[in-house]
């Protein structure tokens, strides 16, 4: 599902569904902060839950199911690319660090 689908399914929900949407969401975070590892995905949290919920809780619910499948897994070999150094002319490898060091790559924009 893409971003603007999904901003499509939450401008849909209604102000109910809404409430009902966020106090999922915080009872989630909720268990996540409380448990030992916090290590478990949307999809094992929240589809045993659905059952009853208004069809457009459900479909906000999936969308967010969504979201957190995509990209890589936990453990799961990252593709690798090539960066430019910002202010350097030099180009750094994703690879040239496998075995070495952990890395944390964050992606924005400053425009």
């Amino acid at each position: 599902m893409q971003k603007q689908q999904r901003d499509e399914v939450f401008s849909s929900i209604s102000a109910e569904e809404t409430t009902i949407y966020r106090d999922l969401i915080r009872e989630v975070r909720a268990q996540r902060k409380a448990s030992s590892t916090g290590q478990f995905t949307a999809r094992e949290v929240l589809e045993p839950r659905m059952d009853g919920l208004p069809s457009g809780v459900q479909n906000a619910l999936n969308a967010v199911i969504s979201r957190d499948e995509m990209g890589p897994m936990p453990g799961e070999q990252p593709p690798d690319f090539e960066l430019k150094l910002m202010g350097f002319e030099e180009w750094i490898r994703l690879s040239s660090f496998k075995g070495s060091r952990p890395v944390g790559l964050i992606f924005g924009s400053y425009t």
